[in-house]
């Protein structure tokens, strides 16, 4: 009877109803942009490290954006697209072997060494361990029209460390999920999905948000990878960065203060 009384109270607890009634989220849409009325745009990729202390609520154990995302891609829930113009969609098959790492292991016979047993090791994967990073590609634009300096995200795509038959392959895009501000969404564009799911709070167990109202206030650390420029490189591509990552760096924090420095100048004007 305790136990019965302890629960009816733990469900009526007041963070509950607060994760209750963000799971009735809409997100909200942005009005509506003119080409006429945008003077100044970039296009800028950046990436999330999820191991950074600031972006550490977003692994939290018990609603982990990447379990999040990785879930609801393979209940079909969220569209995994190719690439960042979202114009080719994963089949299901390919969905459900994301992350997958098969393995052919070759064991001889004791008595007759030429004969040889093969053994198929399959080892799933675990977005909570595997994925550490999220590459964000977003618009930063001027709206003339109502005198605002704005940054839109467009895509996210979550990052693991790709692996085949053991061996480690570096970086890979697990899929892109479409991120939408207008009145076109869909129910299974990621913004949908985030706006009705609550993040951590590490300083405030009752004053929880939303992983959309988490992006939207931007309170994630992150450093620039790209930003759109004539040959279409990241910075590590470009020729004078290829052997030189303290340089790379730098230029990642340069590209970064450019755009801060345009954004402080606009609201001054």
């Amino acid at each position: 009877m305790l136990l019965a009384n302890y629960l009816v109270i733990a469900q009526q607890h007041p963070i509950n109803n607060i994760c209750n009634s963000i799971e009735q989220n809409v997100p909200t849409p942005w009005g509506p942009l003119h080409e006429g009325d945008v003077n100044f745009s970039k296009r800028v990729v950046r990436i999330i490290d999820l191991r950074e202390k600031q972006n550490q609520v977003l692994m939290h154990p018990k609603n982990a954006l990447p379990v999040i995302l990785y879930n609801a891609i393979k209940s079909k829930k969220l569209i995994a697209f190719k690439n960042d113009s979202c114009t080719s969609i994963y089949s299901l098959e390919k969905v459900q072997t994301f992350g997958v790492d098969t393995q052919f292991v070759e064991t001889p016979n004791v008595n007759n060494p030429e004969d040889l047993t093969t053994d198929t090791i399959v080892t799933p994967f675990d977005p909570l361990r595997q994925i550490y990073k999220l590459r964000i590609v977003e618009d930063w634009y001027y709206d003339k029209k109502h005198s605002s300096f704005r940054i839109r995200i467009l895509s996210i795509a979550p990052v693991y460390k790709l692996k085949i038959a053991g061996v480690e392959l570096g970086d890979q895009d697990l899929c892109v999920l479409r991120y939408y501000y207008n009145n076109l969404a869909k129910p299974n564009d990621v913004r949908n999905l985030l706006a009705k799911k609550c993040i951590f709070n590490r300083q405030n167990d009752a004053a929880l948000m939303s992983f959309d109202a988490f992006f939207e206030g931007r309170y994630f650390s992150s450093y620039v990878i790209k930003v759109s420029n004539q040959f279409d490189f990241y910075i590590k591509d470009q020729a004078e960065y290829r052997d030189n990552g303290v340089g790379a760096i730098l230029e990642n924090q340069l590209l970064q203060d450019e755009l801060m420095k345009r954004e402080h100048d606009e609201y001054d004007n």
